[in-house]
């Protein structure tokens, strides 16, 4: 694994969108974005393309992406959006050529099937990160700090915090160390099976998910947890899991789970995932809220869960 080189202001960039299309069409915005951060942003078909909640057929989206790994003038490649559909086009990846030019990979939600891809097929180093179509002008300091601290920087980012006021809970002390791997439970989830499974050897894994009941996260890890992912991983990192509560009886629908019948998320950590007995935190602060940390996917990682501190470790840059 090797990092790929920094992003310098003035370079060009890629705009891409693997999954779904930005929901009022507003390609400005992340244009914008861009520019914001002293880059030259080059628009790829696929953000003006839309097909349901896709942004445009498999095969344009797909090739958007190999293009912009093949060419050099493009040094780095940011996803539009999350959403819908990165999946699909995984088997239409030249993870060849993506593998033999190493660039800036910025993205999340859904994106989380390409890191996937790109970390453990190509052994690249990928960014976790917030998506231009958030109008980076207005995002807050910690998040916009810990973004160009990532991407434009060839050093590790060292002891990562979080955002004031936000604690990390332990939920099994312990220390451990390894390549930090994972994303969204969806995507963690939908790719079992698949060559692009998550692979948790001796690896720190990170899940965050959005908008899902209590119950579905249930499922959902129960399936890493009989698939042997939380057996053979060194630590797991639990980081937000916004909107996920179950909802009051006054507010839910005919025959749904209510918050008074569910098991609370820390119920489901500790019955589902704590018996693994890894070292584990809960609320890291990255994935669907803001402020968040911007997280390099694939590098190396120490990870004390008895004080709640993560450390990334210094690697070779490609």
């Amino acid at each position: 694994m090797k990092r790929p080189l920094p992003l310098s202001v003035g370079d060009q960039v890629a705009l891409v969108a693997p999954s779904s299309p930005l929901p009022d069409g507003n390609i400005e915005r992340a244009i914008d974005s861009i520019r914001f951060l002293g880059l030259e942003p080059v628009v790829f078909p696929s953000c003006m393309m839309s097909h349901g909640y896709l942004a445009g057929k498999d095969a344009d989206r797909a090739r958007d992406i190999n293009e912009a790994f093949a060419d050099e003038r493009m040094k780095g490649i940011f996803c539009l959006r999350g959403g819908f559909g990165a999946t699909r086009i995984l088997n239409m990846l030249d993870l060849e050529t993506i593998q033999k030019n190493p660039k800036v990979f910025a993205g999340y939600s859904d994106i989380t099937a390409l890191h996937l891809a790109f970390t453990q097929k190509c052994g690249l180093i990928t960014f976790h990160a917030p998506m231009p179509n958030t109008r980076y002008r207005e995002m807050d300091a910690f998040t916009l700090k810990s973004l160009k601290d990532n991407l434009f920087s060839d050093q590790a980012p060292g002891e990562v915090l979080n955002p004031p006021d936000e604690i990390i809970e332990t939920i099994v002390p312990g220390i451990c160390e390894g390549a930090i791997i994972g994303g969204n439970l969806s995507l963690l989830l939908g790719t079992l099976g698949s060559p692009y499974e998550v692979d948790t050897k001796d690896k720190i894994l990170f899940i965050e998910e959005v908008s899902e009941m209590p119950y579905r996260l249930d499922r959902a890890l129960t399936a890493l947890a009989l698939a042997g992912k939380f057996e053979n991983c060194a630590g797991i990192i639990l980081g937000t899991f916004a909107e996920c509560e179950a909802p009051a009886s006054e507010a839910s629908s005919p025959n749904s789970v209510t918050s008074e019948e569910s098991l609370t998320l820390r119920q489901i950590f500790d019955e589902v995932v704590k018996p693994f007995n890894k070292p584990t935190i809960l609320n890291f602060r990255a994935g669907h809220v803001y402020p968040q940390a911007t997280i390099p996917m694939g590098a190396p990682l120490k990870l004390d869960a008895t004080n709640g501190r993560l450390v990334f470790l210094d690697m070779p840059t490609a």
